[in-house]
């Protein structure tokens, strides 16, 4: 391989095309493995015999291994850099999936939830901010493009795992099976990844552009871009987590084919971030979003008041499609931002937008059994909407 070679590692345009090639797979492994994880959702309900209550409150343990995790990985890029963070996420990933396959108690899920979502939660600050630093490198935007592998992963994994099933492969081979395509792409993603060398003299470059001090508390801009990408996260939670579980239960879909929601939902992401670079030259940044907040509104607007799940799964495709280039602008102008140092607003951001995704869907489960997972998805639509409002507060000059 090219990238391995000691001449290509003294090249400064093959490197950085190599740490972008890692930062790509990184964000394909981060979609890979948490997507897998959605078609095995309806299973592990059934087999817990869990209501959605009880079963939201199981989900909520990802969501706090994550939330306990990131703040943790913000301080922690500096001292050990984004190879060894990347390396240690990918390696409990892959260790945990055939876990979620396999657990027979509440308490055993538990503890395999929480340490899958440390280990999704650490990979997610540290693949962004090697992904900032990438991107400045490079003199290109490139984000929508990074978080597109990211759901270009996840639309596999869940592709994947889905047709295993529907072939009537068990769920612990199925899951078997994904961790060690896992591990095959990790073996060409931390090689490259960020090193300590790479990342030391970063924060002294970004003090020396930044005409004021640099804070480590948030400021109410690196908040605001929080809040924006967590009602988008929190859409994109609910369709991973929820899709399958209310295609069973709303329209009598079988557990096997349950994952059509989301599968749906990560094509139309997926191409929504692959096209991205082109509509934010052509819209830019502010219309991107309005556009982008309206037509996710309209998807779970569908999804509620369809008569029949093709329209609810059309609903998650239009959900896919608005929800697929907010995040990826939102992380762009966090590393635009000197408010902050870039760790720490990343790590922040993260913080908050995957409280979205992850503990969400939690909350989620806990209300949609008092009052219906369709009223749940409605009040969603509304938060959806406001992203109109709150990006008007979260600019930066530089914005188209």
């Amino acid at each position: 391989m090219i990238f391995f070679s000691r001449a290509a590692r003294a090249d400064t345009h093959i490197q950085l095309a190599a740490q972008r090639l890692s930062t790509r797979l990184a964000f394909f492994s981060l979609g890979f493995a948490t997507a897998a994880w959605a078609p095995l959702i309806p299973f592990a309900q059934q087999r817990l015999h869990l209501n959605h209550a009880d079963f939201g409150l199981l989900l909520l343990c990802s969501g706090l291994g994550a939330i306990l995790a990131m703040p943790a990985t913000g301080l922690l890029i500096y001292r050990l850099g984004c190879k060894i963070l990347i390396g240690l996420a990918l390696l409990m990933l892959m260790l945990l999936l055939p876990a979620l396959a396999l657990g027979s108690t509440a308490l055993s899920m538990a503890i395999v939830l929480f340490l899958f979502g440390t280990a999704a939660g650490s990979l997610g600050v540290t693949v962004n901010f090697q992904a900032v630093l990438v991107e400045k490198n490079s003199s290109q935007p490139m984000m929508s493009g990074f978080h597109g592998m990211c759901s270009l992963g996840g639309l596999v994994g869940v592709m994947t795992v889905t047709a295993l099933f529907a072939l009537g492969v068990a769920p612990i081979l199925g899951i078997v099976i994904i961790s060690f395509v896992l591990a095959l792409i990790a073996l060409f993603t931390v090689p490259y990844a960020l090193s300590n060398a790479e990342k030391d003299h970063q924060p002294s470059v970004d003090v020396a552009q930044s005409t004021t001090p640099l804070k480590k508390r948030p400021s109410l801009l690196v908040i605001l871009i929080g809040v924006i990408c967590f009602i988008s996260f929190l859409s994109e939670g609910a369709a991973m987590d929820w899709s399958g579980i209310y295609l069973t239960s709303e329209y009598g879909m079988k557990a096997a084919y349950a994952g059509l929601g989301y599968t749906f939902f990560a094509i139309a992401m997926t191409l929504g971030r692959l096209f991205g670079e082109k509509a934010l030259k052509l819209w830019g940044e502010n219309r991107l979003i309005h556009y982008s907040a309206v037509c996710a509104c309209l998807g779970l607007v569908t999804i509620v008041a369809a008569p029949h799940w093709i329209i609810v799964v059309l609903g998650y495709a239009l959900l896919g499609l608005g929800s697929a280039n907010i995040v990826p602008i939102m992380f762009s102008r966090v590393g635009r931002q000197n408010a902050m140092q870039k760790a720490a607003a990343l790590s922040c951001v993260s913080t908050i937008a995957y409280t979205g995704s992850l503990s969400g869907p939690a909350l989620v489960g806990i209300i949609g059994e008092y009052v219906g997972l369709s009223l749940v998805f409605s009040g969603m639509a509304i938060m959806v909407i406001c992203i109109l409002f709150l990006n008007h507060f979260s600019q930066i000059k530089s914005d188209s």
